[in-house]
């Protein structure tokens, strides 16, 4: 199975300090970025966050050490372990670097052996770290999902069980059946979201079960239609596909397959009846988007914002009272993020909602 190698960033003006650098650490398989200044580091690091910089101290005009000091003031960049490569022993040079928060330094001329050790080192403790701090996210999060999201549909489950098991509905009458459809729409939609829930916790606690390959596209959108067509048939709603066959995407099958799955049984829930649900494509230079747009109940500025940036969980019913939550946006956004894309939401309140997922076209479009 395939996993995204980790990041690193090389800051130093010396063209040839760079090459023989690059050289040492892209045999090992990392990916590599580039920067001849302070100022090109940290315009770069706005768009990629990195998992190690190595950074010369001595450079013109900005040098190293106040760039660590700017790379280290914001909040987004405070964990990324910075090592040094410095000409420079002086002790009082020494502890300005530690004191601006580099984690190590390695001395010019360095021997490669030397700069991979510490590399390898400071990534093995920076990802390790990472990895328990999603996992302590995952326990967080799938705790207060069980507390209430799960909690509430199996009291309900219970209730309508005691009451057949007391004889309060009379068997075959018409409470009966109705109650029959409510315990297995509502015992559904449970199993869904402990599907979800260990899939989204299974993810967040080992990236490496990702598997990104050249998968059809079109394909898995017209199964997913398929497989969803009957719920959509039973509120009248009109869903249409605009796409070409045979549309190839780099991307990881299980979890993007989740991912458009929840996006239209979303859709499909919030839309009333009679309403219409569109499914198309545009081509966007190196990535595809793939969007699903509904004339369903939309959202407010406030909920889109809790979904999306603050991560809540939310409890949410569809136009014909189905049970739902917001984990399904929870592991719509970490899912798309885990590929390298990115997902754009647009919703207003009583007219619908389009949700665009930007995936990329191939692996080399997205080195």
């Amino acid at each position: 199975m395939n996993k995204i190698e980790p990041f690193i960033l090389i800051v130093d003006d010396n063209v040839v300090n760079l090459q023989v650098t690059t050289n040492f650490l892209r045999k090992l398989g990392y990916r590599i970025g580039l920067a001849q200044s302070g100022q090109a580091a940290l315009d770069q690091i706005e768009t990629y966050k990195p998992d190690l910089i190595l950074l010369d101290i001595m450079m013109p005009g900005m040098d190293g050490i106040e760039t660590c000091r700017k790379i280290k003031s914001n909040p987004l960049l405070e964990d990324v372990p910075i090592i040094f490569l410095t000409a420079k022993t002086a002790t009082e040079d020494l502890v300005e670097a530690y004191k601006v928060g580099g984690v190590d330094y390695v001395t010019k001329p360095f021997h490669k052996d030397e700069l991979i050790s510490r590399v390898k080192i400071h990534l093995d403790l920076f990802l390790a770290r990472k990895r328990i701090e999603n996992m302590n996210r995952s326990r967080d999060r799938m705790y207060s999902i069980i507390a209430h999201d799960i909690k509430t549909p199996f009291s309900n489950i219970m209730l309508m069980i005691d009451a057949f098991k007391h004889g309060y509905i009379e068997c075959g009458s018409d409470l009966f059946k109705e109650t029959i459809d409510r315990l297995l729409e509502s015992t559904n939609s449970t199993y869904t979201l402990l599907q979800n829930l260990l899939t989204w916790t299974r993810f967040q606690s080992d990236m490496s079960v990702l598997s990104p390959q050249m998968n059809d596209l079109s394909a898995m959108v017209y199964e997913t239609v398929h497989l969803l067509q009957q719920t959509a048939d039973s509120k009248f709603i009109k869903v249409s596909v605009d796409m070409p066959t045979n549309l190839h995407v780099f991307y990881d099958k299980t979890t993007i397959n989740t991912v458009f799955r929840n996006i239209l049984s979303n859709a499909i829930k919030f839309t009333p009846e009679k309403g219409m649900i569109r499914v198309f494509f545009e081509d966007d230079g190196p990535k595809v988007k793939l969007m699903v747009e509904d004339t369903g109940v939309g959202m407010s500025e406030q909920m889109l914002k809790n979904i999306l940036t603050e991560n809540k969980s939310i409890s949410t019913y569809g136009t014909n009272n189905e049970s739902g939550t917001g984990l399904g946006f929870l592991l719509i956004k970490d899912f798309v993020e885990y590929n390298g894309g990115t997902l754009e939401v647009e919703s207003e309140v009583d007219v619908g909602t389009l949700v665009k997922i930007s995936l990329y076209k191939s692996p080399s479009t997205r080195n």
